[in-house]
């Protein structure tokens, strides 16, 4: 009796031991499953948006570490620049996501111009703004994306005096699927769009 209870106890930290790799190695398995979903939903967003895996990859990652939906990350940066990391518009908005510069500053203070055309700089700031606007407007989405094109200031103003802040930028980001709504083109200039950025906000919402 006393020696089966001495074996009980010698081979207890074997069984501990065991039991923790397996749990260890059950842990590393499911990880390599997500990724391997993680990786069939990207290439599809490539395909779907007839860009470069890498990319999809690029976009995908930030909205998750951003908190924000991914496929509305990755409609946003159609619409914003056609997946364009050097884009440039003429109101001064750059990068993916056309961050304004005072903007991205109130973001990330000292951020650089050239750090903004960083595709994964760009991409996070972005996201994180617009995740920022979603938590100002309480989840509604399409508020906040009339503030991200026309800025904070100016919805204020329209809904002071009664207005709808809406011009289209929101059904244009959330409509239907597919190939860039401002196209493929590689010029660095964003070409005119119909809905461009009017302003930076003064000051962006603090995180709740």
């Amino acid at each position: 009796m006393l020696a089966g209870v001495a074996l009980l106890l010698l081979f207890a930290p074997v069984r501990h031991g065991v039991a923790r790799a397996w749990s260890a190695a059950v842990a590393v398995m499911r990880a390599q499953q997500a990724e391997r979903v993680r990786e069939v939903r990207v290439a599809e967003y490539a395909r779907r948006y007839g860009i470069p895996v890498a990319t999809a990859d690029a976009v995908e990652r930030a909205a998750r570490a951003e908190g924000l939906d991914v496929e509305l990350a990755f409609r946003l940066v159609r619409v914003e620049s056609g997946f364009r990391p050097g884009a440039v518009s003429q109101a001064g908005a750059l990068g993916m996501t056309q961050l304004m510069p005072v903007t991205a500053r109130d973001l990330q203070p000292g951020v650089t111009r050239e750090q903004l055309l960083e595709r994964d700089t760009n991409l996070r700031l972005g996201f994180r703004y617009m995740r920022r606007l979603l938590r100002f407007y309480g989840g509604d989405t399409e508020t906040a994306l009339h503030a991200y094109n026309r800025g904070i200031g100016t919805v204020a103003r329209i809904r002071a005096a009664g207005g709808d802040p809406a011009n289209g930028y929101a059904t244009k980001v959330l409509g239907q699927q597919g190939a860039s709504a401002v196209g493929r083109d590689t010029a660095a200039v964003v070409p005119a769009d119909p809905h461009p950025h009017e302003m930076g906000p003064a000051v962006v919402p603090a995180t709740p």
